[in-house]
């Protein structure tokens, strides 16, 4: 041992303390240095000990005055120059709207839920009748009949041969078509469709994620078929500016596809898209189909169908009350089923919901109303830039609790 201090700053993330080294006297790595350091003029040092945040990533710490040293070595400037120009910070993400403050249901006044549970009530009332279109596609279908898949396996596969189906239903599959999958994950349903197109003429097939994972089913894709163009781009949806990609522009038509597209990412999808299709150069999107997901993830800033929910009656407050209120399609449980009062008369004889008393059926049935009401106010937004849309349920709720998709066609231009 040579007798050296060791930093005191405790990482929760690595549940020890810093390992680095510290200078005499110090308690504090450079690091690890509080940001809200006051300047000590008894200090030796003087202000050359004040940290502050990298103006460029938050995340790290600099001394204040070798911050200009800093900002031309900073890993982070290094990742913003190569941002290729279909990197825009924020593009597709409504930065106009304040997004209210999310407050547990547990912490809230029952009357406040059971006010919004019978506005939620009332509002789908008004709803159509959403059909229940479950197809299979020849393409996978001894993939599905074999018994050496998993049950999970099998549920996804049911998924994806559900929504190729209807990709070919409403005629979306043509010659000269980029299909672009958001949130691709893995690239599981980008190998099945591209068994599909395969023989199409003039087709690709562009993958966006903001993640990189391991074992992608499009790099074995890419090597069975040579011909069919797939590229695969690491980037945010919220940020991805779709008129900027070099390598789709030359295609006639483009597709938007996603299954299981969670929360938010759904609503940046399809701003991605619409504003594909009024910028400069404009892409001519002649489809989209997107399974949704994780309703209880959806954020008001971004959220398209605003308009809808306000029409509606809903205040911004209230959106966090109706995420919330959609976990309820999920995250059911049977232990309440024996409950079996969960509404009551008030003085003017108005039958009122009273949430203490609804059996976990009925919330999960409310939830599931709740994420209908989410969805067509998406599907709203897409109808008012001249969509076709339509709301299906695409699956069995056995395969899938969240079984709703949109299926919306444009004619081309």
């Amino acid at each position: 041992m040579t007798g050296e201090s060791h930093c005191m700053y405790f990482v929760k993330r690595k549940k020890r303390y810093c390992r680095m080294v510290v200078k005499e006297g110090k308690k504090y790595c450079g690091e690890h240095q509080p940001v809200s350091l006051e300047f000590n003029l008894s200090d030796k040092e003087g202000s050359e000990n004040k940290r502050i945040k990298c103006p460029l990533d938050p995340t790290h710490t600099c001394y204040e005055s070798k911050l200009t040293k800093h900002l031309k070595v900073c890993n982070a400037k290094r990742l913003i120059d190569a941002q290729p120009s279909f990197i825009v910070k924020g593009i597709n993400a409504n930065k106009t709207y304040e997004a209210p403050r999310h407050i547990p249901l547990s912490e809230l006044n029952d009357l406040i839920i059971n006010t919004v549970i019978d506005k939620v009530k009332t509002v789908y009332e008004k709803l159509p009748q959403f059909h229940k279109i479950v197809l299979e596609h020849p393409i996978l279908k001894d993939k599905i009949n074999n018994n050496s898949c998993g049950k999970t396996i099998k549920k996804h596969l049911l998924q994806n041969s559900s929504l190729l189906s209807h990709l070919e239903r409403v005629n979306l599959i043509k010659d000269n078509t980029c299909f672009i999958e958001f949130g691709a994950g893995k690239g599981k349903l980008t190998y099945w469709l591209g068994q599909i197109v395969k023989h199409k003429k003039d087709c690709c097939i562009l993958l966006v994620d903001r993640s990189s994972h391991r074992h992608k089913s499009d790099n074995k894709l890419k090597n069975e078929q040579s011909s069919l163009l797939i590229e695969r781009i690491r980037a945010d949806i919220a940020d991805l500016k779709l008129n900027d990609i070099t390598g789709i522009k030359k295609f006639e038509r483009k597709v938007g596809i996603a299954k299981h597209l969670c929360g938010a990412a759904t609503d940046l999808t399809l701003s991605c898209l619409v504003q594909a299709m009024q910028n400069e150069p404009k892409c001519n999107v002649t489809g989209i189909i997107i399974a949704f997901c994780c309703h209880h993830r959806c954020e008001y800033a971004s959220y398209v169908g605003k308009e809808y929910l306000e029409q509606s009656g809903f205040t911004a407050n209230e959106f966090t009350i109706l995420c919330s209120i959609a976990s309820w399609a999920t995250c059911g449980s049977d232990l309440n089923k024996a409950i079996n009062t969960p509404e009551i008369q008030n003085d003017s004889g108005e039958t009122r919901t009273n949430i203490k008393t609804l059996t976990s059926s009925e919330k999960e049935q409310i939830g599931r109303k709740v994420n209908s009401l989410l969805n067509w106010g998406r599907l709203e937004y897409l109808k008012k830039v001249g969509f076709q849309t339509n709301l299906i349920y695409y699956t069995t709720t056995d395969v899938s609790l969240e079984n709703m998709c949109i299926v919306a066609t444009k004619d081309e231009i």
